[in-house]
């Protein structure tokens, strides 16, 4: 990689999530399968889920459905977690070692019961910060995460322009897919497909599914300019505009809004949605990073919810003196259901 550091890098997942039709046997399931108590307390293994309006359609055989997650965990630890997943009845294939997606390591899948897939990775070289927080089931940060694309190329161009990550070449990376590296650990991977993967919000009656990319805090806001620069804003919030499932498989890369009670301030403000699309419907927002650690490496950061950031954007839009502007806001779990 490149000691340059590109302008709004990304440098970690901070959290990735899911549809789900049953949130309580979800919830057990993550306690289960990952030791998740509280998906924003720390910092390992953020990731959530947001109830969905109709059933999800059946999911395709373990390691074959996309999108998909994974994990860190250590090589000596394979055979506990394995035992886990067994202890609470947990779909899981057995241990395999691949380099196929741009990493040696050996590789696990599991699923929750929804259908949605995941997967356990110890790398055959921990990065710096992968474990150094972590459950009490010994899970680290988010390693990965697998998606779809119908033009490999078109997605690569995508992400470094607007993410400062460039693909990487390895001779060992399968055919047909693109390895997008982050700078402090963590990998974008894409596959090459025919077909924009089902269980993404940015097409079909779900929502709220989505990626958070971690960049510096001082990168946060500029990286928004950027993109809002470069690419259109959605024309309306889909559940809207009553496109046909081809018409939402042909909309271009796009910001637009991100339903969260901040994401809808944002919009209010400066008419710019937040949440972003890649070429093939996946979602994805920028998280602002702390670094902590006295060499400003991102190895470690502490999260800056979006909040932190309205003030400014509102105050470079002479909007800050704006009555009401954080109220209902706040540092809180924006998976929980709201009072009505």
């Amino acid at each position: 990689m490149n000691d340059v550091e590109p302008r709004g890098a990304v440098h970690w997942i901070d959290h990735f999530v899911v549809g789900t039709n049953d949130m309580p046997a979800w919830v057990d399931w993550a306690v289960n399968a990952i030791g998740l108590i509280l998906w924003w307390e720390g910092g390992s293994c953020r990731i959530g889920a947001f109830l969905q309006p109709e059933i999800y359609p059946p999911a395709k055989a373990l390691g074959e459905d996309l999108p998909r997650c994974g994990f860190y965990i250590r090589p000596e630890d394979i055979d506990a977690h394995l035992r886990r997943l067994d202890q609470h009845k947990i779909p899981h294939g057995g241990p395999i070692r691949t380099a196929a997606d741009g990493d040696e390591g050996t590789i696990i899948y599991f699923a929750d019961p929804d259908g949605n897939q995941y997967e356990f990775w110890a790398p055959a070289h921990m990065p710096e910060g992968a474990m150094e927080i972590a459950t009490e089931e010994k899970v680290g940060r988010i390693s990965h995460a697998v998606y779809g694309a119908r033009d490999l190329g078109r997605t690569a161009a995508f992400f470094e322009k607007f993410c400062g990550i460039a693909p990487e070449q390895n001779s060992k990376t399968a055919e047909g897919t693109l390895v997008l590296r982050l700078r402090a650990g963590g990998r974008l991977v894409y596959k090459l497909v025919d077909k924009v993967d089902e269980r993404v919000s940015g097409h079909g009656t779900w929502w709220d599914m989505h990626t958070a990319l971690t960049v510096r805090q001082e990168e946060f806001l500029p990286n928004y300019r950027r993109m809002w620069d470069g690419i259109p804003e959605e024309d309306g919030y889909k559940a809207d505009l009553n496109l046909s499932l081809e018409q939402q498989e042909a909309l271009p890369a796009r910001t637009g809004l991100h339903r969260s009670p901040v994401g809808i301030r944002w919009k209010e403000i400066c008419d710019r949605g937040d949440e972003f699309y890649d070429w093939d419907c996946h979602s994805f927002h920028f998280m602002g990073g702390k670094a902590l650690r006295a060499d400003g490496s991102m190895t470690l950061y502490e999260a800056i919810e979006q909040e932190k950031y309205l003030v400014a954007l509102a105050d470079s839009l002479q909007k800050g003196a704006q009555p009401g502007l954080m109220k209902g806001l706040g540092n809180e779990n924006p998976f929980k259901p709201r009072e009505t």
